[in-house]
């Protein structure tokens, strides 16, 4: 069963759902993740970077990564805090930085 949360960015109340989330990243590459990270179909994303494409909103002036953390673990994402970085640069997420 498909998840949905509504979010507010620049003043305008967003339905979102899981699913439109797993399709905004249908053939498109992460960005960097820099502080946190969502795991959506085994790639890890930046949250903004998954708010911005599921919904198509470019400016997120009222929206930051918190926010978008929460949403995106409403909708089921397991979200990470503090990324690290291996020797390589690779990203690096450990199961005790998990929220829930």
């Amino acid at each position: 069963m498909a998840r949905s949360t509504m979010i507010t960015i620049n003043s305008t109340q967003i339905h979102l759902s899981d699913e439109q989330v797993f399709l905004a990243t249908r053939g498109r590459t992460p960005e960097t993740p820099k502080t946190y990270v969502v795991l959506v179909n085994n790639a890890l994303w930046p949250p903004m970077q998954l708010i911005r494409l599921a919904t198509g909103s470019g400016q997120t002036a009222e929206f930051n990564s918190h926010t978008a953390l929460k949403a995106l673990n409403e909708l089921g994402f397991p979200t990470f805090e503090r990324v690290e970085y291996d020797s390589r640069g690779a990203v690096v997420v450990r199961e005790s930085r998990q929220r829930n």
